[in-house]
């Protein structure tokens, strides 16, 4: 990070590649949400985030060589202040000025090649034994669990336990190319928008379905389910979990969640026991919502093939 008549001047390492696309067409925008080592960036393009040198990859963010001790909140960046981009730089109020000129676009992990049922149920299972001491109490990673079952005090949970038990059967009867009727109207509208947070737990779930749904080559029931969440979702208005949808919807989700999908599916055990730490680092529950979201869709595919 340098400074020039009083800008800092700081180039971005990773760029998403949502993100690279929204920059070939953004030219203005504003500061939609400041954090302390993130802010969020809405232009008339889209959004993305953008964050310290330890932020997560992901498809809506860009990666800086900003260091880990930078504090956004405190340093001056207002929400609201306004942006231009212009060629390879965005231009964050009066003080900032991001470098994209060699930025390297990041792509999320490709699918294990070869894969099949029995490392995948293999490595499922693992994911879910090793994630037992790291669930949070909040969100839905507890339907990780088979049979969970919630207490009156887990409001959200006990909110998702009926479209979440709705949401496997339409899979399972998707995935068979029977039924793909209208019960799906129903789960997906009460799980939009259910939670608080940047990004609500029930987004994130249905995010990981979408996701697990491309890497078992299932992407026309992915497309389904995003034409009928993309309403519900726009009308929710939450534009960042939107844009984190969208992005979910072509099966592409943050690093730490692809590593632990491709580690399931490989049924790699020490490899699962390793993604934990990155899915404990994505949002305050983001993490395990999403994986929530992943071994459902996961077991439904087994179950569909009789597994």
């Amino acid at each position: 990070m340098h400074s020039c008549t009083d800008q800092l001047e700081i180039p971005v390492q990773l760029s998403g590649c949502a993100a690279s696309k929204i920059l070939k067409d953004a030219t203005d925008g504003r500061v939609a949400a400041v954090f302390r080592s993130s802010f969020y960036v809405e232009t008339d393009a889209g959004f993305f985030c953008i964050g310290n040198e330890n932020l997560e990859p992901s498809p809506i963010s860009l990666v800086t060589t900003a260091p880990v001790s930078t504090d956004w909140s405190a340093s001056g960046l207002k929400y609201n202040a306004p942006i231009h981009i212009s060629g390879e730089v965005i231009r964050v109020g009066s003080r900032f000025s991001f470098l994209l000129s060699d930025a390297a676009r990041w792509l999320p992990s490709s699918v294990p090649n070869p894969w099949c049922a029995i490392n995948l149920e293999r490595g499922l299972n693992a994911f879910r034994e090793a994630s037992l001491l790291h669930l949070p109490e909040e969100g839905l990673g507890s339907f990780l669990i088979p049979g969970h079952s919630s207490s009156e005090n887990e409001l959200i949970s006990a909110t998702a336990q009926a479209p979440i038990a709705d949401a496997i059967r339409w899979l399972v009867s998707a995935m068979r190319c029977r039924d793909k009727g209208e019960r799906v109207l129903n789960w997906v509208h009460q799980l939009v928008g259910l939670g608080p947070g940047l990004t609500p737990s029930g987004d994130d779930f249905i995010g990981g379905v979408m996701i697990a749904l491309h890497s078992v080559d299932e992407p026309g029931i992915g497309r389904q389910l995003w034409e009928l969440a993309c309403p519900h979702a726009r009308e929710a208005g939450n534009p960042i979990s939107l844009a984190l949808l969208s992005a979910a919807s072509q099966g592409q989700g943050s690093a730490g969640v692809h590593n632990a999908v491709a580690a399931i599916m490989e049924g790699r055990e020490q490899g699962v026991r390793d993604s934990l730490a990155g899915i404990d680092r994505i949002g305050h529950t983001s993490g395990w919502d999403t994986m929530a979201g992943v071994a459902i869709a996961f077991d439904a595919w087994l179950q569909a093939r009789g597994h």
